[in-house]
């Protein structure tokens, strides 16, 4: 998590050809999402006959809306728990018949993890940016080369995609839920089931529940392994899943997962940097970075001086939309625009190097702004964004006001994930992404301090500042951050950390939340990958990708095949750089 990475904050404005990531959105995404007035579909690439669609199956189970509350028995008819209806995915895509299972070596669950990021649909079992390029090529191989049988789930997060919980005395499935009236907050919170503690026990129900069980035959569904995917937020939830759970959860694979939270993430915009900086990351340059910091600081400058032609000009050159007016109306509005990935805005989190469209990728932006520079040395910065940035073809949206509305109001189709979402960073994990003075971001530092982002949690759900950040060390405490060890006792050793593998890209800013060689527990297992965004890995399968994303693929089927007993070569922590 990601925040992905799940788990709010950019788009890349430049690169509407990319498929978008499985991972945790930027507010300048919200506001785009907004401004389109649509939900950005889930990209279905064109599939092998292998992998129809018609293998997977749709179904639901009730699931308990509170798992904290006295213990009541779910399922055994009991009225006096309350339930709503969750969403799972199922295929035996992967399972022989009882005819052909003569030696078959044994049986196996993988479960890819729902949260925020796009909703869930049959493609999750199919070939999506969920749970491809780990869960399911591995299930394949399992099943052909080491003659296992691999039942696939996936399992919707609550209050994500259909899985809504009613609303009290509603007869319809999250018929008005998700308000945001503080006084309906302070007693008739709808809001109040969300959370990720209530979605790890989502995922431990979900398994030792009749529903799951059904699916396999009665000789052996009782010894069952059951191993967790996920990327982003969901990664989070995997991993976790496995710590607290190591009795149900055999073993959990968490991509790009930023389990500590934290509600100044500075760190990733001083990452936005790095990438940007570094050609051996994913071709950046200095140059390149130099254009960027210089071109914002320039702008700043001007919108800073007041002088309302030269606003007006700002305007113009970097197509806002409604003009100079919105950036004279508040001060909220200024710094929206400068400080954080609206004036050019630029994907590191999502970036794919094998991209073939212009301006498709950080190398081919980076490419485009230095060479800008080339024609014209004596060009403005800010000339040189202004121009390349307008060819995204769609005005500036910087109306702060506007992503108050839009969380304050109540959910609609097209905006339940994204509150949701931002309901749990205010309840949470915050991962602000601020752009400070005393840091390294390449937006115009000084313009977005983390007093922003309480702002929008305090208008749109009646949650201070005080309220956020008490949250934030609560979830630090309840999981244990980097460390994994939940609660107070931080000399014990888990059962759960065993079987628990954190894979990061080094180019993903989300990383400097998740766990690695170096950080967090010696006890779980790691995997760097030198150049990769954000769980890239894991999405559909492609003859372009980079060998470390291949590298990092073959490692994770190297560690799961481990924890089943097929080999035992796996060392504890993988840097691709190195092998």
């Amino acid at each position: 998590m990601f925040m992905t990475m799940k788990l709010l904050s950019p788009v890349l404005l430049l690169v509407a050809t990319a498929a978008p990531a499985h991972s945790i959105p930027h507010l300048s995404e919200i506001i785009e999402s907004i401004q389109e007035q649509r939900e950005e579909p889930q990209p279905h690439l064109q599939l092998e006959e292998e992998f129809s669609k018609s293998d997977v199956q749709t179904l639901t189970f009730d699931q308990r809306l509170d798992h904290f509350s006295s213990q009541i028995d779910c399922h055994q008819d009991n009225n006096e728990c309350e339930t709503f209806k969750q969403r799972y995915f199922y295929t035996s895509r992967y399972v022989r018949k009882e005819e052909e299972k003569k030696g078959v070596g044994t049986t196996v669950s993988f479960l890819c993890v729902g949260g925020e990021g796009p909703s869930l649909d049959p493609s999750v079992l199919v070939d999506s940016v969920h749970c491809t390029g780990d869960m399911i090529e591995l299930a394949h191989k399992l099943h052909h080369e080491q003659n296992w049988d691999v039942h696939m789930f996936a399992l919707e997060h609550r209050y994500y995609g259909q899985s809504f919980p009613k609303k009290n005395n509603s007869k319809k499935q999250g018929d008005k839920y998700l308000r945001a009236n503080e006084k309906e907050l302070d007693s008739d919170n709808e809001y109040k089931y969300l959370s990720s503690r209530q979605a790890v026990r989502d995922i431990v129900e979900f398994i030792n529940s009749s529903e799951s069980s059904q699916h396999f035959s009665s000789s052996n569904n009782k010894n069952v392994r059951w191993i967790t995917f996920g990327g982003s937020y969901p990664g989070m939830l995997s991993g976790w899943s496995r710590l607290l759970h190591p009795d149900v959860v055999y073993g959990a694979v968490a991509n790009s997962a930023p389990v500590q939270a934290e509600a100044d993430f500075r760190k990733y915009n001083d990452h936005v940097s790095l990438d940007l900086g570094e050609e051996s990351l994913v071709g950046g340059s200095k140059k390149c970075l130099d254009i960027f910091e210089s071109g914002h600081a320039e702008v700043a400058a001007i919108l800073e001086g007041g002088d309302v032609d030269e606003i007006k000009k700002v305007a113009s050159a970097f197509d806002v939309c409604d003009g100079a007016t919105m950036l004279l109306k508040n001060r909220k509005n200024l710094d929206f625009f400068v400080g954080y990935p609206i004036m050019f805005p630029i994907e590191v989190q999502s970036n794919d190097p094998s991209c073939d469209e212009p301006l498709c990728n950080i190398q081919k932006i980076c490419d485009s702004i230095v060479d800008e520079h080339k024609s014209d040395p004596h060009k403005p910065s800010m000339e040189i964004l202004a121009s390349i940035g307008k060819q995204a073809g769609r005005c500036k949206q910087v109306n702060f006001q506007l992503l108050i509305d839009y969380f304050s109001a109540p959910s609609t189709a097209k905006s339940a994930n994204n509150r949701s979402w931002y309901y749990q960073t205010c309840t949470e994990f915050g991962f602000y992404q601020t752009c400070e003075d005393n840091s390294n971001c390449p937006y115009a530092r000084g313009h977005h301090n983390v007093d922003m982002d309480f702002e929008i949690c305090e208008k749109s759900f009646g949650i201070d500042a005080k309220k956020v950040k008490a949250s934030i060390e609560s979830t630090r405490e309840y999981y244990g951050g980097w460390d994994l060890i939940p609660g107070d006792d931080k000399s014990t050793v888990l059962e759960g950390q065993k079987r628990l593998l954190f894979v990061n890209g080094n180019a993903d800013p989300w990383s400097e939340l998740s766990v690695n060689e170096k950080r967090g527990s010696s006890h779980v297992q790691t995997i760097n990958v030198p150049g990769a965004s954000h769980h890239f890995w894991t999405h559909p399968v492609k003859e372009s990708d980079d060998n470390h994303v291949v590298e990092a693929r073959k490692a994770i089927y190297r560690h799961v095949y481990d924890w089943l007993g097929i080999n035992e070569d796996s060392p504890r922590h993988y840097d691709l750089k190195t092998e």
